[in-house]
């Protein structure tokens, strides 16, 4: 039988169509089969788990590396759906608890490239400084400190310890505080690409990593500022620890790096030694049959939970400890961390996936006035702002539960700034870490125009519209003056709406917020100074202004439980079937790791946006 080529070809292409097809439903379902094997395996796994005693004289052990999130994260592929990442608080409940547990004689820890806020870290130092306290020794081990950048936040934890161990041919790079800051404008000028940014408020720098080629005067000075107070905070917080002046211990960071034998000699280490050395010290001085016992592990069963109690307690062990039960008073903890946006999902969420998502925390304080247990919230917030709009919802929220008569008490993560500080403003107390980043009160916009761009490439653009503005916010054309002025009104409005809320939430004349306004950051010791933070603490802090608020007893065991409740396993996995796996490269322009998110990390081609950062 003749066929003709063009049958052949269309045979041809409904071949290898059929094939693609078949074999891509192969792939999902094994891919499917495997999840749900996984699954099964886990929950059974679960379900039959019997959790080991713990020995009655043990050594609690931790690594530190990377970051450490303020709440379980969404499922990834960088993330075991069943092990989920141990969280920030975990760790800090986990060592208060211990601090009461006579089991437990000590903590040793390693330091592996830790990514902390400074006021992570001092919330992490206080936590240590009570453990310390109930009469229990702790020690630390690293590699080196720093290496071949700064390790002063690494020194600054490990300098909470009771003794530091280097090991052998290991460094302390001691070396301070920098920020750097890339500016962009002339290379973008080459490339044909102009940002067209606005900002209300003299110290709003964060466009002008765009629109500038170096630091405005505003700018260096609130840099020159953050970077001194948060160098004093760790130089005085390491000379109390190591019994050294604050002299000496400037001395000591303007002559670094140095080598472990100097490091010794300036007493800046305690031993040089390895890591199985330290662990068999330690258990020397637990005494005899002492126990090392991972954080985690002690985590999961230092409440002696009974295993009749099942694959659900064991869930919501893993996920979260807390959760009361039985008609008691309770406080809420809501977690927002992130870009605040609108919703789950946006598109404009910023870096990493959604960020704060307005409508789940409008949620959880819903859900918290609705429980009858709640006698205080607690919210904390670590976000460096994002969209007004999504803030004045979360503000909203915040406002109809206190309403109803329950107190919210505001703590402040590694920064609560511009949006974050927006959302803070109705609180009853704000409670901030005195390296906390805030304030920021103050708005920026804009967009970026690539009509050189094109010009340079060759590719025209054309294109039919209706009214005046219809293209203001296209990338391919600049403001005309009436667009700027528009753009220009609707700044204005917003950051005079931010004036308005500070006034209110924090009981101050506008002279007083224009004063401490203008889009300035402070760190958290400075907003205390300021009238714009309460008190200076970590989460413990903020509970306890909560009980307080709340008329309960100061004496007794109140359970915090987080809302919303912590994901079940089988929650997790349908989550993560319906909604994916998040594995979107995060790419940003860094203003450094003290400012890390705040100051310039910002979507180059992201237009229109009213940003409070």
């Amino acid at each position: 039988m003749f066929v003709e080529p063009r049958d052949r070809e269309e045979e041809g292409f409904l071949k290898s169509l059929f094939r693609f097809i078949k074999h891509f439903f192969i792939i999902v379902g094994m891919g499917t089969t495997v999840m749900f094997v996984m699954l099964g395996v886990a929950l059974n796994k679960v379900a039959h788990y019997t959790p080991p005693m713990l020995p009655d004289n043990m050594v609690l052990t931790y690594t530190f590396k990377s970051g450490l999130l303020e709440k379980v994260a969404n499922p990834s592929l960088s993330q075991p759906l069943f092990v989920p990442a141990t969280t920030f608080h975990e760790v800090i409940d986990d060592l208060a608890a211990a601090a009461k547990d006579k089991r437990v004689k000590g903590f040793v820890a390693r330091l592996q490239d830790i990514d902390m806020t400074p006021a992570q870290l001092q919330e992490l130092r206080d936590a240590l400084a009570a453990f310390r306290a109930s009469g229990k020794f702790a020690s630390v081990f690293a590699e080196e400190l720093g290496g071949e950048g700064s390790g002063i936040g690494d020194y600054y934890l490990a300098a909470a310890f009771g003794q530091i161990w280097l090991q052998p041919v290991g460094s302390v790079s001691v070396n301070g505080i920098s920020i750097e800051v890339p500016f962009l404008k002339d290379v973008m000028e080459k490339a044909g690409v102009e940002a067209q940014f606005v900002h209300k408020g003299i110290y709003k720098s964060a466009p002008e990593s765009l629109t500038e080629t170096g630091m405005s005067a505003p700018h260096r000075e609130m840099m020159t500022g953050l970077v001194n107070d948060l160098s004093g905070q760790i130089i005085d917080g390491i000379a109390a620890d190591r019994k050294m002046t604050a002299e000496v211990v400037r001395g000591i960071i303007n002559g670094a790096p140095y080598s472990d034998s100097e490091a010794l000699q300036l007493k800046l280490v305690d031993k040089t030694g390895y890591y199985d050395q330290m662990l068999d010290e330690a258990k020397a001085k637990a005494g005899k049959d002492a126990k090392t016992v991972r954080l985690l592990d002690y985590s999961l069963v230092a409440d002696e939970m009974q295993p009749d109690k099942g694959m659900a307690a064991l869930a919501g062990k893993m996920l979260h400890k807390g959760g009361a039960s039985g008609r008691q008073p309770k406080i809420a903890l809501i977690i927002g961390d992130g870009e605040i946006v609108s919703y789950k999902g946006n598109p404009h969420g910023g870096f990493g996936g959604p960020g704060m998502s307005a409508d789940k925390i409008v949620e959880a304080f819903d859900d918290a006035e609705e429980d009858k247990d709640v006698a205080a919230v607690v919210f904390r917030i670590d976000s460096p702002g994002g969209s007004p709009a999504a803030a004045e919802s979360i503000r909203r929220a915040i406002m109809r539960v206190q309403q109803k008569g329950l107190p919210v008490i505001v703590s402040m993560g590694g920064y609560a700034a511009s949006g974050g500080y927006w959302i803070a403003t109705p609180a009853d107390k704000i409670v901030a870490e005195p390296a906390s980043i805030t304030g920021s009160i103050g708005v920026f916009g804009g967009k970026i125009v690539l009509a050189q761009l094109w010009k340079k490439l060759g590719v025209n653009w054309e294109g039919v519209s209706v009214g005046d503005h219809a293209r203001m916010w296209s990338a391919n054309t600049a403001f005309s003056p009436q667009e700027r002025a528009r753009f220009d009104s609707m700044l204005d409005s917003v950051y005079e709406a931010f004036i308005a809320r500070v006034m209110e939430g924090r009981k101050m004349t506008r002279a007083q917020v224009l004063a401490v306004a203008e889009g300035r950051v402070w760190t958290g010791r400075q907003a205390k100074e300021k009238g714009l933070v309460d008190e200076l603490g970590g989460l413990d802090k903020a509970v306890a202004l909560a009980k307080a608020a709340a008329k309960l007893p100061p004496g007794e065991e109140i359970p915090v439980e987080r809302f919303p409740a912590p994901k079940s396993p089988l929650e997790m996995f349908v989550e993560l079937a319906t909604e994916g796996v998040s594995v979107m490269p995060v790419i940003n322009i860094n203003a450094g790791d003290v400012l890390r998110g705040m100051n310039a990390e910002m979507e180059i081609l992201k237009a229109p946006a009213l940003q409070l950062r």
